[in-house]
Parts: C-alpha cells; sequence; structure tokens
C-alpha cells in the first residue's frame, strides 16, 4: 500500500468517526416564541425567509397575487404589504450564495423571481423557458439554485438547474426529469456534498416519506436508488438542512386527526426515533415554515389563533455537553433543586440479555424493554440521571426490569446491560466530558442472590472511588452544580454506604435522607390515569417541599401485576397450555395492548403539552418544578425540552 492510498484511507476513517459523533450529539434548543400580527390572516399560507436580522414574510392572496413584507427583528415592527405580481401557485424563498430570492408561478404558468435585499424587493423577472413548470421548492447551492417542479399535465417531477449571470439575472442551464416520481404532494431539494443534492418527496394517498441522491452535472441512468426515511408522515411542512450534509430537521404530521406538528432529525437518510411534539404547535393550525439566518440560528413560522403568527427560534446544540456549555456557566452555583434535567427509567434496559422469573417463556423485549439506547448513547443524548436495578446472573451483575426484587420471585422479568458495561461507559463519558456529571440511582435489590455491600463495592470498584462525589455530608440543597462537575452522584434506596461516598435516598414524603424523592406513580397503561395523577401531585405540591426533595416527573405508562406476563407473548406457550393461552389471547384482544415502547411513545407525545399547560396555569410554578423528567425512551427529544424549561421563568429567580 502507497502513502497516498494510507492517506485517504486515514482521512476516511476520519471523516466516518466525525460524522458518527456528530450523528449521535444533536440537539434543538428552542427558544420562547413571540406573537405577532399574522400578515396572512385571512389564508394562513405566509411562508418566511430571514435576512440580515428581517424576517421576509410572502404568501399567496385570492384574487390579489403575491403579497409581501418584512418584519424587524430589532424594533419588532411589520412594514406595510407590498404586491409583487399575479400568481399561479404558492410563492417559495431560495438562499442562493449570500441572495435571497422569491419565486413564484404566475398565471401564464411561467416562473417568476424577484430578488430580495436590504428590506426591499426587486423587480419580478420571468425565468426563461420555465413555462408549464409548476414550482414544489428551490434551495440554493454555492453557485446554483435547485428548483423542484412538476408538469401538471404528465405529475411527473423535474429539477430545475439554474445559475445567476452577471446581467441577465438567473438562467435555466438545463432540466432532468427524475424517474418514477408521479403524483408528488410533496418534494423537497437538499443539497448534499460533492456537487449532490438529495430530494425529499411525498407520494400522493401514501404515508412514506422517500428520497433520493442525484449529482447535479450528470443526467440520472435509470430509476435512482430509493430509501425510506419514514412510513408514518401524513402531512410535510418543511425538511430543513442542519449544519452538515448528512443531517436535515424535518416537521411533518403524524395524521389528520391531531392538529399536531412533529420535528425531528433525519440522520444518514434515516429519521431518528426522537420526534417530538413542535412546541407551542398545538395552537398552529397550518404547517410551520423554517429558515437559517447567516449565524446558523434557525426561524419557525406559523400561523395560530386569533390571528396571530407565532415565531419561533432554535439553534443547533451538542447534548454531549449541555450542562457544561448551558447550565454551569450561569448556574453554577446553584444546585439540583434550582434547575431540571433528564432522567431515564429502568435505565438498563435497552437489550434483553436473558429472561428470568417464574415463567420464562413468555418473556421478549416487547414487555420488557424501556429504553432504545444503552446508557452510552442515553449519555450522548443529554440524559443524566439513571434508575437502575441490579440483580446476579452467571456469577455478573447485570441491570434487571423485573416486578419483584429477587428475580425468582417475578412472574417473569429480563436482564439487560451489565452493570460492568454501564460503569464503563460513564467512566469513558466523563472522561471525554469532564464538566458534565451524572446520577445513577440504584434500587430494588436482592440481598440474599448477592449482599448489598457487595454490590456497592463492584459499583466503587467499576468508578473508582475518585470518580465519585464525596461530600457524605451534605443534602442535596447544599451540593452546587460546579462541586458536582465531573463527578458520579451515587445513591441507593433505602441504604447508605457514606464511607464508599454513596448517598441514602428515599422516596417519601418527608425525608431527611440527603436525597429524597418526591413524586407519584400512576401503575397503569391509560394516559388519562397518568395526567390525573401528576395533576393532583403537583397541584398538591404548593409549599410542602423539603430541604432533600427533588421533584420528579414519573412519566411511565406501564402494565401493571399478572397482566404485564401476557403483553406480546406469543399466543402459543412453550408447554401448549391451553388455559394460559387462550388467556393471553383474551387480555391481548381485549385490552389492545401495546409493547413498553409503544406506551412510551404514546405518553411521550403529550408530555410537553401538559408540561406547558400546568405551567401556564401555575400548577407549575417556582415552588412546585419538576427536577427530573423521568421518562421511558429516553432520549435528545426529552433534553431538548429540559433546555427549552430551564431558560423559562420558571427556572429562574
Amino acid at each position: 500500500m502507497n502513502w497516498s492510498t494510507m492517506k485517504k484511507r486515514f482521512l476516511g476513517i476520519c471523516l466516518f468517526l466525525l460524522s458518527t459523533l456528530w450523528s449521535m450529539a444533536q440537539g434543538v434548543f428552542f427558544k420562547v416564541p413571540i406573537q405577532i400580527t399574522d400578515p396572512a390572516a385571512d389564508n394562513h399560507s405566509a411562508r418566511i425567509a430571514v435576512q440580515d436580522q428581517k424576517v421576509c414574510f410572502a404568501w399567496e392572496e385570492e384574487n390579489k397575487g403575491v403579497q409581501f413584507t418584512w418584519y424587524d427583528l430589532g424594533t419588532q415592527t411589520m412594514q406595510s404589504f407590498n404586491l409583487i405580481g399575479q400568481l399561479g401557485s404558492r410563492p417559495v424563498f431560495c438562499h442562493s450564495g449570500r441572495k435571497l430570492y422569491l419565486l413564484w408561478n404566475d398565471q401564464q404558468g411561467n416562473i417568476q423571481y424577484a430578488l430580495l435585499t436590504g428590506g426591499q424587493v426587486g423587480k419580478p423577472v420571468v425565468l426563461a423557458n420555465s413555462q408549464s413548470f409548476q414550482i414544489l421548492s428551490a434551495t440554493g447551492t454555492e453557485d446554483r439554485m435547485v428548483i423542484c417542479v412538476t408538469n401538471p399535465n404528465k405529475k411527473n417531477v423535474s429539477v430545475l438547474l439554474a445559475h445567476e449571470a452577471a446581467e441577465e439575472g438567473l438562467v435555466l442551464d438545463r432540466n432532468f426529469e427524475v424517474p418514477k416520481l408521479k403524483s408528488i404532494e410533496y418534494c423537497s431539494a437538499v443539497a448534499g456534498a460533492s456537487g449532490t443534492v438529495k430530494l425529499f418527496w411525498k407520494e400522493q394517498k401514501r404515508k412514506s416519506l422517500l428520497s433520493a441522491s442525484f449529482k447535479l452535472d450528470e443526467k440520472p441512468a435509470g430509476s435512482p436508488s430509493i430509501s425510506t426515511i419514514s412510513t408514518e408522515v401524513f402531512q410535510v411542512a418543511e425538511i430543513v438542512p442542519l449544519n452538515d450534509p448528512d443531517h436535515q430537521l424535518m416537521l411533518w404530521k403524524r395524521n389528520d386527526k391531531e392538529n399536531k406538528w412533529y420535528y425531528g432529525l433525519i440522520s444518514q437518510g434515516a429519521l431518528t426515533d426522537e420526534h417530538a411534539i413542535l412546541p407551542y404547535s398545538e395552537k398552529n393550525v397550518v404547517a410551520p415554515a423554517v429558515d437559517k439566518d447567516v449565524k446558523g440560528n434557525f426561524y419557525i413560522g406559523a400561523t395560530g389563533l386569533n390571528k396571530q403568527f407565532v415565531l419561533d427560534s432554535f439553534s443547533i446544540y451538542n447534548p454531549m455537553h449541555w450542562i457544561t456549555d448551558f447550565i454551569l456557566p450561569k448556574k453554577g452555583s446553584l444546585t439540583l433543586k434550582d434547575i431540571v434535567i433528564p432522567g431515564s427509567h429502568d435505565a438498563g434496559m435497552s437489550i434483553l440479555n436473558a429472561a428470568g422469573g417464574k415463567n420464562m417463556g413468555i418473556i421478549n423485549e416487547c414487555n420488557t424493554l424501556t429504553q432504545i439506547k444503552n446508557i452510552d448513547g442515553q449519555l450522548r443524548s443529554g440524559i443524566r440521571m439513571f434508575d437502575l436495578r441490579l440483580d446476579l446472573y452467571k456469577g455478573e451483575l447485570y441491570t434487571k426490569h423485573a416486578p419483584s426484587n429477587c428475580m425468582e420471585d417475578a412472574i417473569a422479568g429480563g436482564y439487560g446491560e451489565k452493570l460492568s458495561s454501564v460503569l464503563q461507559s460513564v467512566k469513558r463519558f466523563l472522561k471525554d466530558n469532564p464538566k458534565e456529571f451524572v446520577i445513577l440511582s440504584f434500587c430494588h435489590f436482592c440481598d440474599r442472590h448477592i449482599p448489598v455491600v457487595q454490590q456497592a463495592d463492584s459499583i466503587v470498584q467499576g468508578l473508582g472511588k475518585d470518580l465519585l462525589f464525596a461530600e457524605k455530608e451534605k443534602s442535596i440543597k447544599d451540593i452546587t452544580l460546579n462541586e458536582l462537575s465531573g463527578r458520579v452522584l451515587v445513591t441507593f434506596e433505602d441504604y447508605s454506604f457514606p464511607e464508599k461516598n454513596i448517598l441514602l435516598n428515599t422516596l417519601n414524603g418527608k425525608s431527611t435522607s440527603p436525597v429524597n424523592y418526591k413524586r407519584a406513580y400512576a401503575a397503569s397503561n391509560e394516559l388519562n390515569k397518568l395526567l390525573a395523577a401528576q395533576d393532583s401531585f403537583f397541584t398538591a405540591l404548593k409549599d410542602s417541599l423539603h430541604h432533600s426533595d427533588l421533584v420528579r416527573l414519573d412519566w411511565q405508562l406501564t402494565e401493571a401485576g399478572q397482566e404485564a406476563a401476557f403483553i406480546c407473548s406469543e399466543f402459543q406457550s412453550p408447554k401448549s397450555n391451553p388455559l394460559i393461552d387462550g388467556a393471553k389471547l383474551l387480555v391481548n384482544s381485549i385490552k389492545k395492548n401495546k409493547s413498553i415502547i409503544e406506551l412510551a411513545r404514546i405518553g411521550n407525545q403529550v408530555l410537553v403539552e401538559k408540561v406547558n399547560g400546568w405551567i401556564s396555569k401555575g400548577i407549575i410554578n417556582t415552588t412546585s418544578r419538576p427536577n427530573i423528567l423521568y421518562v421511558d425512551v429516553s432520549g435528545n427529544w426529552i433534553t431538548d425540552y429540559c433546555m427549552f424549561l430551564n431558560a423559562q421563568p420558571v427556572y429562574n429567580r
């Protein structure tokens, strides 16, 4: 192998590692939205773009044409509306190089465009040779504009490539038809790497979002290689490129029954399984529009109720060190009681290594797993509090999920990650992110399998005593975030080993222990019962908190007792017991049972909306606010929301 080949391979490995790290380390930090008078109050179809600290609005108005105005972010004032020209389709914005264009179809079917600059709009110009192409979307590369169009007669999709000539304006270079793209209701182009463009599209009457890549300088040969991004899409609002070619943000509706808009990251051509509701989207009645300014800040605009336009903004952050970047600089002298962090319930159960209990044959991933990422992945996603339960399996300590402390007492249960793997992940993470902190809370001990003190020794040995938080005489109200920085706070429920730097935690109404988790657990698979339990809990909190209390929002939907044993089990038992088979079939048929992961997603979809509602009603306030959002299927989405909450008045004195 020659030196040139070695360098190329080394560079390829480095780029792969960087892209892998980046794909695991992106979060969305939403800011508090502002509400302005809706410039499209009559038709709710405004598009937005950002240029020079001004938000440009364009919309179609029936019998009038393309309306246009600017909103100044500095002065928070709106200019008068301007009529640009006649309209035959919805207008779209496009950044090309450092210029901003507005494009639309006129009534003759031509594509027209106008250059926008300095709060002014240029004279509309017809793009030559563009007649009969109906514009869907447009995106810019460094030197070209890529326009997605459809032919209303053929119903096919084509891509137009244009460049800017010094005196002629936009000049159409060529166009090519994309094979097999017909009957499209959404199509968007995103600039990729090395002269490529990615197309995302959704066909009419289908719920799949598809994608394919094309080289701009080559005509597609044959049918493109198509990948499926998601099969759960009713309507797409936007697909927005982020800070590198392999990552995009998608805003979409999952179905037509709920007026909710979701956001999710498309990473390496796949939608990450952490989509969450767009904050404040429950009042938005139309598809939101997104644009990015030159500083990398994103803006989301959507028409809300009462003729108000909600203008939100967000930025991309790295959840691997969100405490370091956003919490410690301003709140390092405060405590855990002053902030909110994401927590993971049954955190070690992203994998089922073995079944346990009295009826192991009915255990599978469906009724045992609570997480989709392992501890390493959760740490990288920003999770900072981990609920862990241990038991002995084949001579080693594993995390577990079981309704009893000791596995043989359980109807059924499962073993997840090895404890040694968990501890190595934590050590490695804090080595790479030395100012973050991690809370490991252990509970549900089986003392007769292995004494609790030996479990404590295994943890201390695995982490190293120097990594453990050592101020054992302090209560949680006296431990500052700066003191926690770079350390692991280990707590044992109902056990204390101060000489090993392991603190006692309790789950009592009032406690003198160093850490007391104050919470309400619904113990139900019914969403209404979960919401009622949390509503009652926070309503009753008021001024009843004590110095060692950490308020925990326990947000789990779960099957209880023996019923859990039948969920997702095969209808034929290992011994073909007709009684058990019938019971399984009956329970699954009547209850329409779902896996723990599916139940979690149902609950997680309303968490943001409900907590925001409790804050607006004053049920959650500065004296009764959660310090831990404790969820199944934890990931970037819950860290995003904690970031959002920590910036709100309820968490700031």
